[in-house]
């Protein structure tokens, strides 16, 4: 992704953003979940029809060793091909004709301006922890001016970008994923303040910041899950098995909240499909993160290629 020996600061925060790594044991801890999305996807498929897994990652939310033998096909669609590779390792699987890899980006959104934002975002931490001042207007109002402007940029740019899945399926498979399409921005504005923190010490107004940038980045949301459902929606011959987040619980301690925030995306994926008549419909728990203590309640559905075609005329 970056050629250069040197990286730039800004270059170096987003590789450690792009190359994150999971500390829990999703494989074990999804367990559960993995077994019940499994088999509400079987029950939904015809035997030997083939199958898009969108965001498949490594497929710890899915039995791709069950989904092999069920499905004549599965190709596994995601930006990065190394996850697919992780993949097939986990289960004991190798790529065929019948099991693959589709790359695709599902936003569009560049390296370079990512890094843009990755830049102007340190220059504004720094002053945050650096510069005197009694609010995050009068110490650093012009460069966060500068960055709203540049992200309205960034998705104006975005607006005629076409998602490419890689051809048409029988059925698809998308769970979990329409709540990932913005949140880059969110997952670089941590990494950049670990970066920034562990230079220098805390960062003042970090709320006011986080409020600011998001304000600017939420707005988008809608869009990006409409174009990514149009997309997968059009690919199919049969049916779209669609799941997402409805309420994050925090355990131990059980509380609940709707989906803000870091999935607002998923907000609006339930938003996108109200009025379409399901087939099939679930609700379970997804255990995203035992070390942080973090459960989603999903609602999981099966969609038939008649009654999106009919909501989308």
């Amino acid at each position: 992704m970056m050629d250069s020996n040197v990286k730039s600061r800004a270059e170096e925060v987003y590789e450690q953003f792009c190359h994150r790594h999971s500390k829990d044991d999703e494989f074990n801890d999804w367990e559960g979940y993995r077994t019940q999305l499994t088999d509400f996807v079987i029950r939904n498929t015809k035997p030997g029809s083939s199958l898009l897994i969108l965001g498949a990652g490594k497929c710890s939310d899915l039995d791709l060793g069950m989904l092999s033998e069920h499905c004549g096909s599965i190709t596994l669609s995601d930006y990065r091909p190394e996850t697919a590779e992780e993949a097939f390792r986990q289960y004991g699987l190798q790529p065929s004709g019948t099991l693959g890899f589709a790359g695709s980006d599902y936003v569009g959104i560049t390296d370079e301006d990512y890094i843009r934002y990755t830049d102007l975002l340190l220059a504004i931490m720094e002053k945050l922890r650096d510069c005197p001042g009694d609010s995050l207007e009068s110490i650093a109002g012009s460069e966060l001016q500068e960055l709203r402007n540049d992200l309205e940029q960034i998705y104006r740019n975005n607006e005629a970008y076409e998602i490419d899945l890689g051809g048409v399926y029988d059925n698809a498979v998308i769970a979990g994923v329409h709540s990932q399409l913005n949140n880059s921005f969110r997952g670089i504005f941590q990494y950049a303040r670990k970066y920034t923190e562990d230079r220098g010490g805390k960062i003042r107004y970090l709320n006011e910041l986080n409020a600011a940038i998001f304000e600017t980045t939420g707005k988008h949301s809608k869009y990006l899950v409409r174009r990514l459902n149009e997309a997968v929606f059009s690919s199919v011959r049969e049916g779209v098995i669609y799941g997402y987040e409805k309420r994050i619980i925090f355990t131990p301690e059980g509380a609940e909240s709707p989906v803000i925030g870091t999935v607002d995306g998923a907000r609006q994926a339930g938003e996108e499909v109200e009025g379409i008549n399901a087939a099939d419909r679930m609700g379970c728990l997804w255990p995203l993160s035992r070390r942080r203590g973090v459960k989603f309640e999903m609602d999981i559905c099966c969609f038939k290629a008649a009654e999106l075609k009919t909501a989308n005329e």
